[in-house]
């Protein structure tokens, strides 16, 4: 089975970790965000979903196409708040990945984002595009990183929650983008 959405064919197959379930999946696709990497975009949508909000399905797809590396170099504060929270609380001994950091300059060399989905907030009901993968600094818990309707980034963190709201069932932890131990970030947002 298959369906079109912002010029972009899907396909239902089989879910990978899940025989009982499946998937929707398109090719591998350039993504500008990750200097045209191909990889797979994923719908975390069920089929009457999909009908339901295809038009802002369309729409956050089409706006996550559009980052690029001025959203990439926004990311550098959040990132570096995330690796440093992390050696505040268990400090720079457990870096095996990657050297110490003083500053968030070069904290893009040490995350490697491998997937993408377009999914949605169980708390607020909006629209985001989720890119996720590994970082040099924690490896048991990776790197999350979302965009509310693919332009405004709402989250940075290890995997799981679109949303702070949705990792702590609190809307007002959406007035961070790094929510942490020790650091917390706030975003800037562009105009939607």
């Amino acid at each position: 089975m298959e369906l079109e959405i912002a010029n972009i064919v899907f396909k239902k197959v089989m879910s990978k970790y899940n025989e009982e379930s499946y998937e929707w999946l398109s090719s591998p696709l350039a993504i500008p965000f990750l200097n045209n990497a191909k990889i797979e975009i994923e719908l975390e949508f069920n089929d009457q979903e999909l009908k339901e909000h295809k038009n802002e399905i369309a729409t956050t797809l089409n706006n996550t196409l559009a980052l690029g590396e001025d959203d990439r170099e926004a990311l550098k504060e959040h990132l570096f708040a995330y690796y440093k929270d992390f050696v505040l609380d268990v400090g720079e001994d457990c870096l095996d990945d990657m050297p110490p950091q003083d500053n968030e300059d070069r904290i893009l060399e040490f995350i490697r984002l491998s997937s993408l989905s377009i999914c949605r907030s169980s708390m607020t009901g909006e629209f985001f595009c989720k890119f996720y993968g590994g970082c040099g600094w924690e490896t048991e818990h990776g790197l999350s990183i979302t965009f509310k309707n693919g332009i405004n980034i709402a989250k940075v963190g290890g995997y799981g929650h679109v949303t702070n709201s949705d990792a702590y069932a609190d809307l007002s932890k959406d007035e961070y983008v790094y929510h942490g131990n020790f650091i917390d970030t706030y975003a800037n947002p562009k105009n939607e």
